[in-house]
């Protein structure tokens, strides 16, 4: 995966599950997937339904029993938009990109102004990180929010793609004029603090991860991005403490893995320093150290 593709991903986690997204905990998110079982079984003939519980069970974990879902959903009549973009977004996450721009393709096929599904397709080029798909990325992103000026979902993934290429001020206007609408959402609160860390404006960006931390206490990427702008502002101390709490919110998470080596390793804590980085590269070996 190139730099860019890898800034994405950490930068956005991609494209939220839109209809998980409401769940705050494992328990709602099962207790949604019971409901929509119920009205499934009620009446079988729902793409809607069948996307959504697609999208609840991608949440929890079961990427096959999303994807069985979303394919059930492109089986039943009526409008299939969704159960199209949500099975072709779980392509794109499995690395399936010509895959998943054929479902992409297929639902602009029958709605060329079908904003979901040119952002979706935008996203895909990006994750695919080829540097030379980029102005194809942007163009799906400029068509999208020519459409529809205001859509969250197309603004934070054109901020995602500023923010990946270092263009933080782009990133952030867009961010910002997502959350006028938007303000309590946390994903994007995160990346427009990204974005404030990249300008290396630490104040700004450690306002927006700690909203972003009251609206999803525990997040173990927020909590990481702030040890991160600690570390950057030289107060290693503190930074080891969130890094701490991200890795108990996500012990297996080799970025955090190896900035908390460093940091111990700079405050002379060697061995536990290395083993930090040690793991941080049996989990991922492609992992490197932070700038």
């Amino acid at each position: 995966m190139s730099r860019l593709a890898t800034a994405l991903v950490a930068c956005a986690a991609v494209l939220a599950l839109a209809g998980a997204a409401q769940a705050e905990t494992r328990d709602d998110l099962t207790r949604a997937a019971q409901a929509y079982r119920a009205q499934l079984q009620a009446n079988p003939n729902q793409p809607d339904v069948h996307a959504a519980l697609g999208e609840t069970l991608e949440a929890l974990g079961d990427a096959a029993g999303a994807m069985a879902e979303y394919e059930r959903g492109l089986r039943g009549p009526g409008d299939t938009h969704r159960a199209l973009v949500d099975h072709g977004q779980l392509l794109v996450r499995q690395g399936r990109f010509d895959e998943g721009r054929k479902d992409f393709d297929r639902a602009l096929s029958q709605n060329p102004r079908d904003v979901d599904a040119l952002t979706a397709r935008g996203h895909s080029w990006v994750a695919e990180g080829k540097g030379k798909k980029a102005g194809a990325a942007l163009a799906d992103f400029n068509a999208a929010l020519a459409i529809k000026p205001t859509d969250s979902g197309a603004l934070n993934a054109r901020g995602d793609f500023y923010l990946a290429t270092l263009k933080p001020e782009l990133a952030i206007a867009d961010f910002d004029k997502a959350l006028s609408a938007n303000p309590n959402d946390d994903v994007l609160l995160f990346n427009r603090g990204m974005a404030w860390k990249q300008l290396n404006k630490y104040d700004r960006a450690l306002r927006d991860f700690n909203s972003a931390l009251r609206l999803t206490p525990g997040d173990p990427m927020t909590l990481a991005a702030k040890g991160d702008a600690y570390r950057q502002l030289g107060d290693l101390l503190l930074a080891r403490e969130f890094y701490d709490a991200a890795l108990k919110a996500d012990p297996r998470n080799a970025m955090s893995l190896e900035a908390r080596g460093e940091i111990r390793v700079a405050l002379g804590d060697g061995p536990g320093g290395d083993a930090d980085k040690a793991l941080a590269k049996k989990i991922d070996p492609s992992v490197e150290p932070a700038p």
